[in-house]
Order: C-alpha cells, then sequence, then structure tokens
C-alpha cells in the first residue's frame, strides 16, 4: 500500500509525495510504478492516489502526466508522412516546428484547455493567412491522441474559428490580366525579355499550366505536329533543394491542345535555345532530358527567377501564379465550360475550379448590365 511522505521543497516549504505499485503493464510485462509529489497537504495527496487507483482499475489510466503535445505529435508524424508525398510532409513539417510546437509543444496534451486552445487560434488569425489550416492539423494531433486513448476529448473541437474580414479589392489589385492587359503585357515582354523568359511568359498565360510544371518540361512533352503539350511532372522543393517529381495530384496529369501561335512561338526557342547552348559550349541532351527552361548550366531554374523578372513591370502586378488566374479567367470569357477548364488546368475537384475562378474580367463584367437590358427588352 502506498504510504503517503513529507518532504522539504528547496524553498524550505513543505510537500507530501506517494510512490504506488499499480499492477503489471500486459504490454511490456513490467511493472508499474508511479510517483506523484508537491501535494499541499496528506488529504490532498490521498484524493491523488486514490483517483489515480480508480483510473487504473477502469483502464482509464494512461501515461499521460507524461505525455506532452510534441511527443504526441512526433508519434502522429511517424505514420503520416508515409502517406504523403515528401513535399508535403515537408511542408507541414514546418507548421509544426515554425507555429504549432511553439505554441503547443511542451504542454501536456490532456492539460490543454478549449479556452487555451481559443487564444492562440485568436492569436493565430492576427497573424497568419493560413490560420485555417494550423488549427486544422493542431485538431488531428488531438484527434491522434483521442484515438489512442489518451486523452477523453479533443479541445478543438469546442474551438470558433475566426472569420476574418473581407477587404475591398479592386479590379488594379486581383492577380490576374485581362485580355487588352495581356496582349500588351506580352508586347513589351518580347522586346525586352531574352527569348526564353518571352517563351515562358507566353507559355504560362497561353496554357495555364503551374510554374512547377512548366519548370520540369522537357522538349520530349511537346507534340509539334499534333500541337498538343503533356503535362506530366512538376519540380518539387524539400529543404531548399529542387528535383523532378510527379505532378501534384494524379489528376494534374493531362494533355492539352496549343494554339498555332505558340507552338510557333516554341518552335522558334528551340531554335535559339540550341544555338545558345552552343555558343558557351553546353551540349544539349536528348529531348526526353533537355528541359524547355533551364539555367545557365542547363540546370532547373531558381524558383524565384520569374518573380523577380516581374517587378521589372511597374504597370502590371501579376504573380507568376496570375498567369494561371488570367487563363482560367479568359477561358471563361471565350465560351470554355466549367469541365473544360477544370480538366485543362489539371484541378482534382471541380470546386477548386469553381472557388477560386469565380472572378470575371473587366471586359464581361461591362457587358452584363447591357445583357440584362437587351434579355429583358427582348
Amino acid at each position: 500500500m502506498a504510504v503517503i511522505k513529507k518532504y522539504t521543497k528547496k524553498d524550505g516549504s513543505t510537500a507530501y509525495m506517494f510512490n504506488t505499485y499499480l499492477g503489471v503493464d500486459p504490454l511490456t510485462g513490467k511493472s508499474k510504478r508511479t510517483t506523484r509529489r508537491g501535494f499541499k497537504t496528506p488529504k490532498e495527496a490521498k484524493l491523488a492516489l486514490a483517483q489515480l487507483q480508480l483510473e487504473y482499475e477502469n483502464n482509464d489510466f494512461v501515461k499521460q502526466d507524461y505525455s506532452t503535445f510534441k511527443q504526441i505529435y512526433e508519434l502522429w508524424f511517424e505514420q503520416y508522412k508515409n502517406t504523403v508525398k515528401d513535399t508535403t510532409a515537408y511542408r507541414i513539417e514546418r507548421f509544426f516546428t515554425k507555429q504549432i510546437i511553439p505554441a503547443f509543444g511542451d504542454k501536456k496534451i490532456d492539460k490543454i484547455t478549449p479556452m487555451y486552445c481559443q487564444k492562440i487560434i485568436n492569436d493565430w488569425s492576427l497573424q497568419y493567412k493560413l490560420f485555417g489550416t494550423m488549427a486544422m492539423y493542431t485538431s488531428r494531433i488531438f484527434k491522434f491522441a483521442l484515438n489512442q486513448n489518451i486523452i477523453s476529448q479533443n479541445p478543438m473541437d469546442k474551438v470558433i474559428l475566426p472569420r476574418k474580414q473581407r477587404t475591398i479589392k479592386n479590379k488594379e489589385s486581383q492577380n490576374f490580366l485581362d485580355k487588352k492587359q495581356l496582349i500588351e503585357f506580352l508586347k513589351e515582354a518580347e522586346r525586352k525579355e531574352e527569348p526564353q523568359y518571352f517563351t515562358i511568359f507566353h507559355l504560362l498565360a497561353y496554357s495555364g499550366m503551374r510554374k512547377s510544371e512548366l519548370f520540369a518540361l522537357t522538349w520530349s512533352d511537346i507534340n509539334f505536329q499534333e500541337y498538343s503539350l503533356s503535362i506530366n511532372k512538376n519540380v518539387a522543393i524539400l529543404a531548399k533543394s529542387q528535383y523532378i517529381s510527379t505532378t501534384k495530384t494524379s489528376s494534374s496529369d493531362r494533355i492539352i491542345s496549343l494554339d498555332p501561335k505558340t507552338i510557333a512561338i516554341l518552335k522558334k526557342w528551340k531554335f535559339e535555345q540550341k544555338k545558345l547552348f552552343l555558343s558557351r559550349g553546353i551540349a544539349l541532351k536528348k529531348d526526353e532530358e533537355q528541359l524547355v527552361f533551364s539555367n545557365t548550366k542547363n540546370d532547373i531554374l531558381t524558383n524565384s527567377i520569374i518573380g523577380k523578372k516581374l517587378k521589372k513591370y511597374k504597370n502590371v502586378h501579376i504573380s507568376p501564379h496570375g498567369f494561371r488566374h488570367t487563363h482560367a479567367s479568359l477561358l471563361f470569357e471565350s465560351g470554355a465550360t466549367i469541365k473544360q477548364v477544370q480538366e485543362r488546368l489539371g484541378h482534382s475537384d471541380i470546386k477548386t475550379t469553381l472557388n477560386i475562378y469565380t472572378h470575371v474580367t473587366k471586359d464581361v463584367e461591362k457587358n452584363v448590365g447591357n445583357n440584362f437590358l437587351k434579355y429583358m427588352n427582348s
């Protein structure tokens, strides 16, 4: 039977403790003992001992007092990383190491309250755009602990996600170009840029490819006879290193049609690339291996290079991904269906197409009122 003992703390004050035998761990076959200390009175220690013994008898006892959020996260991540791509695992790991673990890591997971979680989520909502994603992954750790019988409830279930106030955007601040803006931009880029970067801008705008897909293109992916482009790989970044990997999702693998003008620009660039490499003494690789766009060492382009090039254009405020938005908008304007846009852009879920590209270009918006009047007068 456990004995309540009195002891003196470092500060000279008196406290009470106990060490008790809990039986044999059925998993390891080893005896289980536990020590609890820091009680102010013998009665408080006796109550804690009785509660502990009751929990053990009801099979609810686990070493949860020694299980921190970080320890449970590490158990969860060991199995999670085997279910996703390396790049996804790396990105999620950074969420935890940069934001989630500093807030929760050293806390005993069974002692974390809904109120504490709510405070952290509120703070995140003021600092990070992706606070909802961070909250979702935090909840996953609690769900994992719940499934392992380490905790009895998930405190994140009681958290209310703050709603960001919607900001008013004018058309100029949106990350896409209308038809007129795109034509003017490409004319300027053709005058200012090296052939490779003009070709990059044109292909992004006329194909709707992701930048990472464009960086992985090889010449064998372009069928000059059939006027088509095969998108089947992707440049991934892991721990600041770039490498060619599979596409983002299975639906990202696709073959899209190209127009004659784009094919002509690509043909011209292939010829220019060959001349450029010969002048530098660099041997071209086979079409299956030769990147369509590469750096001076014939390797993968730096991830930030297109964004840096775009900053030179003071009249155009667009990111590399903005060309994908632009392509989608102009596809809708040209009469393409939502399903056609979904397949061309490689979205696995049609909701993504609807959610991201429901905005309209200036030209379409200007015609809405007139079209409505024509309908009403017909």
